[in-house]
């Protein structure tokens, strides 16, 4: 079967996303003509192109709201193109130009970090000129993505129509918004979809959704699709399907797609293309939504071929580098290979987690060799030695024998990932990790507090963080901790102590980079299976039979939760810039 497998907009556009590389592996390894193409990449090098200026421009020429934009058309329209060739490491020549303050135009992302420079008299923490350059003109493309709210306002530079797509109880809200007369990102996304089509002649085309952010996109290809090609068939699968819609219910999405897959998608495409009983798959019968699943063995990691790039154009990928932190820059900027070593998580016990679903629950590792094999496959096809290990959590029985295959095939190689902040993870596997080309990890301290810490069988405890922090810090590795505020039964006092903590990390440099996120308690989890332990009701939320993921509850606490997220969030990001450390938390907190 010919079969088209498409990333839709909107992601980031330093890398590819990781789901279409291995499926098209595994597709073809199985006997059928996959292809791939990523039309996230596509719509923003449409936007971020002379044509695609002017075109914006036309769309707001009425527009009020752009009025400061519009008289800066053609400074531009006559810049844009040699930001771009200079992100995507094709024009280095242009470098010393951007860096100089009088090329670019200045819109209000700009403006701001010119007198941030100037304010501080820092050349933004003593950047080098190639690094100045990428810094400025990133920057110059946010303002432009910011312009293109006023053409669209669900337009995001990594995400589209997000905020529609987020916790959904009923499809024709949704459907609404998919049928209203068409933005110039929608008419742009029409065009690319009937190029693709054209190009490949699919029977079959195959849609990730990661995120909630890419819905719409999604949808609005396979709208396109519906309405051009209508004898192709059109399955989605992805993050956001496993998640938000495993109770679907509402068959008006298949006005759209023919079947939604769930889990790895691997079984369920298979079982499409072969004509053979469904697997893990929602299809509408006779006017109503059936959920098939054929019982057949699970995919076993170790067998799954390496993934494959051809058809993604990786000179066209472009990184942008738009704060000055060295860790939170690793997400959107470089090129990494993306692997995945394991399904499933090792851990698969932290009690806020969807530990219910087979991505979590079933774990199940490949061999340190054949992942030093997906390495050299892929090195070879996509020139660049950067990857991302793109697991839930990276264990350390399978990092130690990683690292060994690593060291004695003497691959030159730079990797970074999730792992967790244990105390089983001892130094000598830490410096093993950075001589074998680990620069970055990531990983959850979530509440920072060994009372929560227990209760939601996160398994590690403060002290026990802090070693492996320290360690990571000797051994010249990078590190990003996810924080949680919110959780059900933290007390002020709690958070305060845990932000005392991240402060000490930042100011001894045992930690670089960190987020604040607020708990959201989803169907999929123990909090929901367990309410009354962790002392929450569960509200009941609009009924819907379409998706269903966070649901909403009362707990108590003890200080408005909002209030101190902001207070976190602001502390944090001066800790990650170097500043505040002398400042009493109540400085933060008042």
């Amino acid at each position: 079967m010919k079969i088209l497998l498409i990333t839709p907009p909107l992601l980031q556009p330093n890398t590819p996303y990781a789901a279409t590389p291995l499926l098209t592996a595994w597709l073809r390894a199985n006997g059928h003509a996959a292809v791939q193409a990523d039309l996230s990449l596509d719509l923003l090098l449409r936007l971020f192109s002379k044509e695609g200026v002017r075109a914006l421009c036309r769309e707001l020429h009425d527009n009020q709201e752009a009025e400061g934009f519009l008289p800066a058309e053609e400074d531009y329209a006559e810049t844009i193109d040699e930001v771009i060739s200079f992100l995507q490491d094709q024009n280095p020549d242009a470098g010393p130009v951007i860096a100089e303050r009088d090329w670019l135009p200045e819109g209000p992302n700009l403006f701001r970090a010119y007198e941030q420079e100037e304010a501080l008299g820092w050349n933004f923490r003593g950047l080098d000129p190639e690094d100045r350059a990428r810094y400025l003109g990133s920057l110059y493309l946010d303002d432009l993505a910011e312009v293109a709210t006023m053409a669209d306002p669900a337009f995001g530079f990594s995400r589209y129509a997000e905020s529609i797509a987020t916790s959904l109880p009923r499809f024709n809200e949704f459907q609404q918004s998919l049928e209203a007369e068409p933005t110039l990102f929608s008419r742009w996304l029409d065009e690319l979809t009937d190029i693709q089509i054209q190009k490949h002649a699919p029977e079959l085309v195959a849609l990730t959704v990661p995120f909630p952010g890419s819905l719409f996109g999604a949808l609005r290809i396979a709208r396109r699709i519906r309405r051009t090609s209508p004898g192709v068939e059109i399955l989605l699968g992805g993050g956001y399907v496993n998640t938000e819609l495993r109770t679907l219910g509402d068959p008006a999405i298949f006005d759209y797609v023919d079947g939604i897959t769930l889990d790895s998608g691997m079984l369920p495409l298979l079982h499409w293309a072969n004509r053979e009983p469904l697997v893990r798959t929602f299809v509408r019968e006779e006017g109503a939504v059936v959920f098939h699943d054929a019982q057949v063995p699970h995919i076993v990691q170790n067998e799954l071929p390496a993934p494959v790039y051809d058809g993604l154009e990786l000179d066209r990928y472009f990184g942008v580098f738009e704060t000055l932190n060295p860790m939170t820059r690793l997400w959107s900027d470089g090129r990494w290979n993306k692997l995945m070593l394991a399904h499933g998580c090792c851990w698969s016990r932290c009690e806020f987690c969807d530990t219910s679903i087979d991505y979590i629950n079933r774990y199940d590792a490949a061999d340190p060799k054949t992942v030093c094999d997906w390495m050299e496959s892929v090195m070879q096809e996509s020139q660049f030695n950067g990857f991302h290990f793109v697991d839930e959590s990276l264990p350390y029985e399978l990092l130690e024998g990683l690292c060994d295959e690593i060291l004695a095939r003497g691959l030159e190689v730079a990797w970074w990932g999730n792992i967790r902040f244990e105390s089983r993870f001892p130094k000598s596997l830490i410096q093993k990790m950075a001589q074998a080309g680990c620069i970055a990890v990531t990983g959850g301290l979530e509440t920072a507090c060994d009372r929560t810490l227990k209760l939601m069988r996160k398994g590690i405890t403060v002290a026990g963080a802090a070693t492996v922090l320290e360690n990571l810090a000797e051994a010249g590795i990078l590190t990003h901790a996810y924080l949680m505020y919110g959780f059900p039964t933290q007390t002020l006092q709690e958070t305060v102590q845990a932000l005392e903590f991240v402060r000490d990390l930042f100011d001894a440099g045992l930690l670089h980079s960190a987020f604040w996120h607020r708990f959201a308690l989803t169907a999929h989890s123990g909090v929901a299976c367990n309410p009354e332990k962790f002392a929450v009701t569960l509200i009941e939320s609009p009924t819907g039979d379409f998706a269903h993921n966070e649901i909403p509850f009362q707990g108590n606490f003890d200080h408005d939760v909002n209030e101190v997220g902001e207070a976190l969030r602001i502390a944090t990001y001066n800790y990650m810039h170097g500043m505040g450390f002398d400042l009493p938390i109540s400085h933060w907190m008042d």
